[in-house]
């Protein structure tokens, strides 16, 4: 344990997701939970002593913090960036980090003149099947073909039962970055379609199908339903990554190169060890200076596809 004094969050947002961070960071001995806003305390094990308030204004105003974790709904993330960051306060904040290009061109702004660290929260990214087959595309050699296949039944908390494209809006931006994190190329948008199938309970769209292309001429297939019936895929999808040197499967987490199943590092026997990896890599940035993969000029490369994507599916 560092002998330094822990990093002082505010929790702004306890939804599904906020409350799924707090145990996290209670695991964590560099950092304390020094304020919440929104949402329920029950349940959470948090002190007495940590105030509570009803806006994350209210949190982010008070005295002696450091940092905050913004789990809000996207739409007010860039607010409460904009607010941290001009109190001085270092910013973890949830992905998609905004939903608009205009937001999107705002938060670069943001971030770029800021004097403190802003790191958007990519945790798939840190999974071991991620690490794993990332090593293991890197010796396919250039690569033809990607395929990405996502299928899962509706989940309409949160809000995603209102967003109008629920899988663009919410899900795929783990889908997009990962392809760009996985091939190390960018990749850019040839057609899409998007739809809703008459069993979906979503009032949106819920299902797309696109192509896109990586920087060095692979075509991508990316097949996505949050609407399915049948089988599911986990949320991080299947993977299919064909090169001039063979074959990366990934199925149900499970990574194989040409057939043979690739061991995968030893997980962190604690829930939600990829949010753990998250939040090591952003304490080491605020307190060291140590390199933030998922800056926002990162984030709006993938969210920037994933805009892209959204704009150009068809119904």
């Amino acid at each position: 344990m560092s002998d330094r004094q822990p990093l002082r969050i505010a929790v702004l947002g306890l939804g599904r997701w906020g409350r799924t961070w707090i145990p996290v960071l209670q695991r964590n001995p560099d950092v304390v939970v020094a304020a919440t806003a929104g949402g329920r305390r029950d349940g959470l094990g948090l002190a007495a002593d940590v105030p509570h308030d009803a806006t994350a204004a209210e949190a982010i105003a008070r005295p002696g913090l450091d940092a905050v974790l913004v789990t809000l709904p996207v739409a007010r993330h860039l607010e409460a960036v904009r607010t941290a960051t001009g109190r001085g306060l270092h910013v973890l904040v949830e992905k998609p980090a905004v939903g608009t290009s205009a937001e999107l061109a705002e938060l670069r702004a943001l971030a770029a003149g800021a004097s403190t660290v802003v790191m958007v929260g990519q945790n798939y990214r840190e999974r071991p099947w991620a690490v794993a087959a990332r090593e293991q595309v890197a010796a396919l050699g250039p690569l033809s073909q990607v395929h990405v296949d996502v299928a899962r039944t509706e989940l309409l908390d949160g809000g995603r039962g209102e967003l109008a494209h629920p899988l663009l809006d919410d899900l795929a931006i783990h889908h997009l970055d990962l392809l760009r994190h996985l091939t190390g190329e960018e990749a850019s948008v040839v057609a899409a379609f998007s739809g809703r199938p008459p069993w979906s309970a979503y009032p949106g769209l819920s299902d797309v199908t696109a192509v896109l292309r990586l920087a060095g001429g692979a075509a991508v297939t990316y097949a996505g339903t949050w609407a399915a019936r049948g089988r599911q895929t986990p949320y991080d999808g299947d993977w299919t990554f064909r090169g001039a040197h063979g074959r990366v499967e990934v199925r149900d987490l499970v990574v194989s190169r040409d057939g043979q199943r690739v061991p995968l590092a030893a997980a962190d026997d604690v829930p939600d060890a990829d949010l753990g990896g998250v939040l090591r890599t952003f304490v080491a940035a605020v307190r060291d200076g140590a390199p933030v993969p998922t800056d926002v000029e990162d984030h709006a490369r993938s969210l920037g596809l994933t805009l892209a994507l959204r704009n150009a599916a068809v119904p």
